[in-house]
């Protein structure tokens, strides 16, 4: 199993997500923070579960997106 280390910049991006939906809903603020944290779960088993971010280049580091894009 693998730890994960979260960057500055994603606990920033999700500390300001949690904000947005708060002032709509704190409880529903609570569960799309708890979805986003579960998300990388696999990847303590299943390290390259994950993409590879684009702009690093490095395979240790991954992105894992959540929802729908577009």
């Amino acid at each position: 199993m693998v730890e994960i280390n979260w960057t500055k910049q994603a606990v920033k991006d999700i500390d300001n997500i949690a904000e947005f939906i708060a002032k709509d809903s704190e409880h529903y603020a609570q569960i799309q923070v708890q979805r986003l944290l579960l998300s990388v779960k696999p990847l303590e088993r299943f390290p390259k579960r994950g993409k590879v971010v684009p702009e690093k280049q490095d395979p240790s580091i991954r992105e894992v997106l959540v929802g729908s894009i577009g």
